[in-house]
């Protein structure tokens, strides 16, 4: 074991937390970076994650003179830490798309490195050992502000570290430590954008001529969705340095590590992921050579948890001790929900002491519910909610056996794929963008709509009409970058109110349930160095903003 006393030792109680990788824990997050984004639904979380560094602390972070450095390798001596194998166990919540809390339990499962002794304390200051479990972290976080687009989005993190790590085996601070940070998130048109900044405060501590203390932290990444969400490829760049002492920017004290990852889902609902990263520290700092992580993770909404309706075995009689069973069918009152009517032991709730609500037609849709409750439902993913079987609720004339699209009105076609389906617009399946086939053209410089481009409104009319479910559609204009952003931005806008003016005069659809606004060339899909890219960004856009399902199509 090599030994070494600094020419200028302090006593020190313990060494400190090594890990520079605060995994964030929630659904949405990527490997290094949380985000202010959570579900509309509050939902439970659970996540697993591994990660391997590589040399995370090594002989020049913790003596400062490279002679020194060198006799003490020539002793035998070698980085603190070598590897470290860690896991990350996570649990937590999310609260009304605005709260989140979580608790994450990380443990050295295996690590290996060189005992490093302080002779003026006559101890070892970093005596590993291969398994060391490390402070347990306790977040919260709060969406302070979402803009109505949702392409902006702030919130606030707070953290507490409580000292339940090996303070001797780089797994824990000495004491309770705590901190502070903002995310930021702004996305674009298929890429979005995060960032994190905040402060930790920590007991000032160290190994040798190495220390550590209060400490800011920040991170930056990018990502792209693919999919619709089922993938997502990004990468990130994240450190800190010290802010106490002289370990302001100190090489040893600004760790900088830069990591790609991929994130897949697990299934169709996108509840369950894995997600795997790898990369390299940027800067001499404390920080691991190489690093891969691997996670796995699943999210449930909180309405999915339905309790089970009382067991068959809860009969009156053989467990009299539960009192009166007034309606006399068994089950007593104490856990029947319909004490004074009887169950009829019908599905599709046989033993929760309610009898079935009548349903006429045998379809499974209560008559209370049911607004055909003579006619059975065809269930044909039209509408299969209300009760009532359609045969054409696009009011195209075209029958749904036949048609191609049937909640898009369109005219007749010999191809049985286009059959009924509008030549110009198309609705794509789990997408909330009406997709426009063909350019709205307009004049010139001006924002108004050239007639040839009337019969491409008119369908989008005709979808609002016999789509009541579409509560609001937003109208965006976009334009190439050619002239000034302030002249781009006020043409985008006349043309998108241009748009809507036509929908609500000539269509007739309601001004409530629309809204325009005008993007210049913010939000280019194609290059703006070329003459196609261009006309590709000159573009009126139709997304569906909100939508009530299962509602019935106008008679």
């Amino acid at each position: 074991m090599a030994t070494l006393a600094p020419a200028t030792a302090e006593a020190q109680q313990t060494n400190f937390y090594l890990d520079r990788l605060f995994m964030p824990g929630a659904p949405s997050d990527s490997l290094a970076l949380w985000r202010p984004e959570m579900d509309k639904q509050t939902r439970l979380f659970g996540q697993l994650g591994l990660g391997f560094a590589l040399n995370p602390f090594r002989i020049e972070n913790h003596l400062d003179d490279p002679a020194q450095a060198a006799r003490f390798a020539q002793q035998g001596g070698g980085p603190p830490v070598r590897a470290q194998l860690i896991t990350y166990v996570d649990v937590g919540a999310e609260i009304l798309e605005r709260v989140s809390v979580q608790a994450q339990m990380p443990i050295v499962l295996f690590q290996t490195g060189n005992p490093t002794v302080n002779q003026d304390i006559g101890r070892d200051t970093v005596s590993l050992v291969p398994v060391a479990p490390m402070d347990l972290r306790l977040d919260a976080r709060l969406i302070v502000f979402r803009n109505s687009a949702r392409t902006f989005k702030a919130g606030l993190q707070g953290g507490v570290w409580l000292p339940t790590g090996n303070q001797l085996s780089m797994a824990g601070d000495a004491t309770t430590t705590g901190g502070v940070g903002i995310g930021l998130e702004y996305a674009l048109k298929s890429f979005f954008l995060v960032f994190n900044t905040g402060v930790q405060f920590r007991p000032t501590s160290g190994v040798n001529d190495f220390k550590v203390g209060n400490e800011w932290r920040w991170g930056l990444g990018g990502f792209l969705p693919l999919r619709g969400g089922a993938m997502r490829l990004g990468a990130q760049i994240f450190g800190s340095t010290g802010i106490t002492g002289q370990t302001f920017f100190d090489g040893d004290n600004t760790p900088l590590e830069w990591m790609a990852e991929g994130r897949f889902a697990l299934d169709k609902k996108q509840r369950g992921w894995f997600s795997a990263g790898a990369g390299t520290r940027l800067t001499p700092g404390y920080a691991p050579d190489f690093r891969i992580v691997t996670t796995i993770g699943y999210a449930f909404p909180l309405k999915d948890v339905n309790p089970p309706s009382p067991n068959k075995r809860f009969k009156f009689g053989r467990y009299a001790e539960h009192g009166a069973d007034t309606d006399k069918d068994g089950l007593p009152d104490d856990i029947d929900l319909c004490p004074t009517e009887p169950e009829d032991h019908k599905p599709p709730n046989a033993d929760d002491g309610c009898p079935s609500l009548p349903d006429r037609d045998g379809d499974g849709i209560p008559d209370t519910k049911d607004k055909c409750p003579d006619t059975p439902e065809d269930f044909d993913k039209v509408d299969d909610q209300d009760g009532c079987p359609e045969e054409d609720p696009d009011k195209d004339q075209i029958p749904d056996a036949e048609d191609a699209c049937p909640k898009e009105p369109g005219d007749r076609n010999e191809v049985a794929e286009k059959n009924g389906c509008p030549a110009f617009i198309r609705r794509i399946t789990g997408s909330n963008e009406i997709q426009i086939l063909k350019q709205v053209q307009f004049a010139t410089g001006k924002a108004t709509i050239l007639p040839q481009s009337y019969p491409i409104l008119d369908e989008v009319v005709r979808l609002l009409r016999v789509n009541p479910e579409i509560k609001h559609l937003a109208i965006e204009g976009h334009t190439d970058n050619r002239g000034s952003n302030e002249l781009n931005e006020k043409l985008s806008n006349d043309r998108a109110h241009a748009v809507m003016k036509y929908l609500v005069e000539k269509g007739n659809i309601d001004a409530n349930k629309l809204s325009a606004q005008g993007f210049g060339p913010q939000r280019p899909i194609a290059d703006n160095n070329t003459a196609d890219g261009r006309q590709k960004n000159r573009r009126v856009e139709f997304h569906i903003r909100d939508q009530a399902p299962n509602v019935e199509a106008p008679k």
